[in-house]
């Protein structure tokens, strides 16, 4: 069995360029014109009589064609014989149906989009997909180049320029054949271009990652460049020491509990050799994931237990099969609000987000937050705000927090509270619609392969669940530093960014849910 648990979207640095050019194209010539250079063509030079007598012309119809083939440079005269020029015979060898082409110059505005490292044209199909919080990979590092970027998208524009006219003309008769010149090129603002890498695990742990489709999309050095610096940039992520039992006693999840294994006899753990030289201890494995992975997923599609409340996922929240498994246990959730009169109905759901690099970065998260409003929009009349938490280290930039804090409200959420986290807790995860619905998760790292994190955890409608899980979120929220949002309103100034020290007393509604935790 191999799990899809991530697909994180690697950044593409790209440029988008306004071009005002002249080009080539295609203009009409009269059906006599087009005909008289056909027959020229196949039969080679003719007396003026035969053309005329070919065409069934008077004296003087056939001088004013001549004479417009003159005009035109088509013909030229020999001994009483026409036959045609180089030009002439030029339009039909830059033809590929095996008519005369004829061109004439014209004004085009172009806007097409280079990727900074080999100046390639980029298709719609890549660009139109814009997501911001993109991992970003380190492409030109050392490019002596770097900074001529408007000189060269205009030697790419002149070099791609057909393909640049395939992308941005669907309408072939409308395509230009060549560009005769640029006379301006402006640079908009760089960004960049998402291309989403799927990470797969085996019950073994061995864990891979292949690059979206779209890749073909790409020319092959670029392919291959784009392979090797995201091995590279998984390669220098952090490591993290291993909490996992503290998030199975913190949720008390006896279906993960059931999975662990004791402790290495004696303290010894055998050395290994790592990759840089060094020689470092080999981790043992918390869990029996090879066994979990096989008895949980394989064989019971994600074991229901807690008499059918809680339900195994396996992979980001965010991730399909874990989203779709999440929509249907919130729905089954709100569905029985209905035989639960007088229930408290929340004012917010609350997403705590784990501290990791490779979290988030796909628009699947924005998929998922809008599936959540819309099904909580649904069940209580209107909509309550969905609230992140986000990791945010004491001794952090500030600049990084609002960054932060801008990309999770450009990906849906109403507000965002920024918290340092406890070491044991820089792994949870967890979604909340307090008193009703909920999901967690680890970001377990495996033995194997220690710059991946692969989530293990459950969706639950269990109250004793749900009130741990309120008294989690409820512990990182009072911890925060910084609040954001942005604010509605018909006017700017109302709608304007907000970052601001936090202030969490609104929430204290959240203490009557994780009340009974607290007893506990």
């Amino acid at each position: 069995m191999r799990e899809r648990f991530n697909t994180v979207a690697v950044a593409i640095p790209a440029q988008l360029f306004n071009v005002r050019c002249h080009v080539s194209i295609d203009r009409q010539v009269p059906v006599m014109t087009d005909f008289a250079v056909r027959l020229l063509h196949l039969s080679g030079p003719l007396d003026v009589s035969v053309l005329r007598e070919y065409f069934g012309l008077s004296a003087s119809e056939a001088r004013d064609l001549l004479e417009l083939l003159r005009e035109e440079g088509l013909i030229g005269e020999a001994n009483g014989r026409i036959s045609l020029t180089s030009y002439a015979e030029s339009r039909f060898a830059a033809s590929s149906d095996g008519l005369p082409r004829f061109t004439k110059i014209a004004e085009r505005q172009s806007r097409p989009v280079f990727e900074l490292l080999t100046y390639t044209p980029l298709p719609k199909t890549l660009t139109g997909n814009y997501w911001d919080n993109s991992l970003e990979l380190k492409w030109n590092a050392d490019d002596p180049e770097a900074g001529k970027t408007r000189d060269r998208a205009e030697a790419a524009f002149h070099k791609h320029f057909l393909e640049i006219e395939r992308f941005e003309l669907e309408d072939v008769n409308r395509r230009a054949y060549a560009c005769y010149k640029v006379d301006e090129i402006r640079a908009g603002r760089p960004y960049s271009v998402p291309l989403p890498v799927h990470f797969e695990v085996d019950a073994e742990g061995n864990v891979e990652f292949e690059v979206d489709a779209q890749l073909e999309l790409l020319p092959e050095s670029l392919r291959s460049k784009l392979r090797e610096l995201t091995a590279d940039r998984i390669a220098a992520l952090a490591t993290r020491p291993d909490h996992l039992r503290a998030f199975i006693e913190r949720f008390d999840d006896e279906l993960l509990a059931r999975y662990l294994l004791s402790a290495s006899s004696g303290g010894e753990r055998a050395a290994l050799v790592k990759p840089d030289g060094r020689i470092g201890l080999r981790k043992d494995p918390t869990i029996d994931f090879g066994r979990y992975v096989h008895e949980v997923h394989a064989q019971n599609n994600g074991e229901i237990y807690d008499g059918g409340r809680s339900q195994a996922t396996l992979g980001a929240l965010y991730m399909p099969k874990t989203q779709t498994r999440l929509l249907e246990g919130l729905r089954k959730a709100l569905a029985a609000l209905k035989r639960t009169p007088d229930v408290e109905l929340p004012a917010a759901a609350f997403w705590v987000i784990p501290d990791s690099e490779l979290w988030g970065r796909t628009s699947l998260v924005r998929d998922l937050i809008t599936a959540v409003r819309a099904e909580l929009s649904k069940a209580f009349g209107s909509s309550p705000e969905i609230v992140a938490v986000a990791p945010c280290r004491q001794d952090e930039h500030k600049d990084q927090s609002v960054k932060r804090a801008r990309l999770l409200l450009d990906a849906g959420f109403n507000r965002v509270f920024l918290s340092p986290y406890q070491p044991k807790q820089e792994c949870f995860e967890t979604l909340l619609v307090p008193g009703i619905f909920g999901v967690a998760s680890y970001q377990w790292t495996l033995p194997s392969a220690g710059r991946y994190n692969v989530p293990l955890g459950f969706l639950t409608q269990a109250p004793k669940k749900l009130q741990k899980m309120a008294a989690f979120t409820q512990s990182v929220m009072t911890s925060s530093i910084y609040a954001s949002s942005r604010g509605n309103g018909s006017t700017a100034d109302e709608r304007r960014f907000r970052f601001e020290d936090a202030a969490v007393s609104e929430f204290a509604w959240l203490d009557r849910f994780a009340a009974a935790a607290a007893a506990a």
